[in-house]
C-alpha cells in the first residue's frame, strides 16, 4: 500500500495539504496511528483479533482479582479496566486500518464482528466467575451479561439480514458496556486498596446488572426498531 495513499496525497505526488489542515484533528490522528500501523505490518485482522487478546487480558484480571490481596487485586483490577479500552481501540482501528489502508477483504465482516463477540463473553464471563466466592450468583449474572450483550450485535445482525441499514445505537452499545466496566473496575481498585473487598465486588457487581439491563433494553429496542422499518415497507 502506498503511504501517500493513506496520507490522503495525490499519489501522482501533489500533496493536498489543504484539505488536511481543514481534516477534524481526531481524523489526523487517526490517519497518523494507521501510517504507523501499517510501517509495522499491521494488518486490520490481526488487530480484529488482539482486541480477544485484550479481553481475555481483562476477563482473566477480572477474575483473579478479588482472590488476591488488596495491592495485587488493585493491580490487577487496573490492568483490567486498561485491557477493555484497548479492545475497544483495536476494535476502532482495524477499521481505520481496513479504510484509509484500503486493505478491506472479502472475509472483513466476519473478522471485524466474530472477535468482538468472543471478546464479550471473555469479558463478563471471567467478572462473574471472580465474583463467585461473595455472591452465589455472581457466575449467573456473568452468563447474563454476556449473552445480553452478544443479543445487541445479534439484533443488528438480524437487521442487516432484513436488508435495512445497520443500528449500532442503543442505551449500552459496546463502548458503552465497556466505558461501565472499566469505570467500575477503576473503583473496585480504589476500595479494595483501602481494605473494602466486598464494597468492590459490589461495584463490580452493580456495574455488570447495569450492563446487562442496558444490553437487554437495547436489544428489545433495536428488535422493534427492526419491525417497525419492515412493516412500514
Amino acid at each position: 500500500m502506498d503511504k501517500r495513499a493513506i496520507e490522503g496525497q495525490d499519489p501522482h505526488g501533489a500533496n493536498d495539504a489543504g484539505v488536511d489542515a481543514a481534516r477534524p484533528w481526531r481524523e489526523r490522528w487517526s490517519r497518523a496511528v494507521v501510517v504507523w500501523l501499517r510501517a509495522r505490518g499491521a494488518t486490520p485482522n490481526r488487530l480484529s483479533w488482539s482486541s480477544v487478546v485484550f479481553a481475555m487480558v481483562a476477563g482473566l484480571s477480572l477474575m483473579l482479582a478479588l482472590r488476591e490481596p488488596p495491592a495485587s487485586a488493585a493491580a490487577l483490577l487496573v490492568i483490567a479496566a486498561v485491557a477493555m479500552q484497548a479492545r475497544l481501540a483495536s476494535s476502532r482501528l482495524d477499521g481505520l486500518l481496513a479504510t484509509y489502508a484500503r486493505l478491506r477483504g472479502r472475509a472483513g465482516e466476519v473478522y471485524n464482528d466474530a472477535p468482538d463477540r468472543a471478546a464479550d463473553a471473555l469479558v463478563f464471563v471471567g467478572l462473574g466467575y471472580g465474583l463467585a466466592p461473595t455472591f452465589a450468583w455472581g457466575v449467573d449474572l456473568g452468563w447474563a451479561a454476556a449473552l445480553l450483550a452478544l443479543s445487541t450485535a445479534y439484533v443488528r445482525v438480524l437487521g442487516v439480514a432484513c436488508g435495512l441499514p445497520e443500528r449500532a445505537d442503543g442505551l449500552m452499545p459496546r463502548r458503552r458496556r465497556m466505558a461501565v466496566m472499566s469505570v467500575a473496575a477503576l473503583i473496585a481498585a480504589v476500595l479494595v486498596g483501602v481494605g473494602e473487598t466486598r464494597l468492590a465486588a459490589w461495584a463490580l457487581a452493580v456495574a455488570t446488572a447495569l450492563v446487562a439491563t442496558g444490553a437487554a433494553v437495547t436489544a428489545a429496542l433495536r428488535l422493534r426498531a427492526i419491525v417497525h422499518r419492515l412493516e412500514a415497507r
